[in-house]
């Protein structure tokens, strides 16, 4: 929505490098799959340091039951918040679809979203189009 100029210029570079580290960031910290639930249960606990592979110090036991029997082995998702020390592990339709329509996610991550969609379809379809989220928000949630 920029008009790209002699003065916009600067700020253009700006953006563009910002992007790149959101982009790499969502990619990297917000993703499910099984390879990624298989790694959270390897992860050690209260890193703190720069060369921490659990760097939001997410504990395996925050993983729900039914996520390790629900995703398919060809899927993937990204979660909708990660604070330090829990996930959300919610499947959040909309935000999934504009990543994917907006590049946030690489075309393999993309994929899975879809191959996802494809294979859970009873549980998104209801009286709705699409669920907003799985599983549906209870109680205080």
């Amino acid at each position: 929505m920029i008009a790209s100029d002699d003065g916009s210029r600067s700020l253009l570079l700006a953006v563009n490098r910002r992007l790149t580290a959101l982009s790499f960031h969502i990619r990297e910290y917000f993703w499910v799959d099984m390879k990624k639930i298989n790694e959270i249960y390897r992860y050690k606990t209260e890193e703190y340091s720069q060369g921490a592979t659990n760097k939001s110090n997410i504990y395996p036991e925050q993983i729900p039951s039914w996520l390790v029997d629900w995703i398919p082995e060809k899927g993937g998702y990204l979660i909708g918040n990660l604070q330090p020390a829990h996930m959300d592990f919610w499947f959040f339709s909309l935000g999934n679809l504009w990543a994917i329509t907006s590049s946030l996610t690489t075309p393999r991550q993309a994929e899975e979203i879809l191959n996802l969609i494809e294979k859970k379809w009873e549980d998104f379809i209801w009286n709705i189009p699409l669920k907003i989220c799985y599983p549906a928000l209870e109680y205080e949630e």
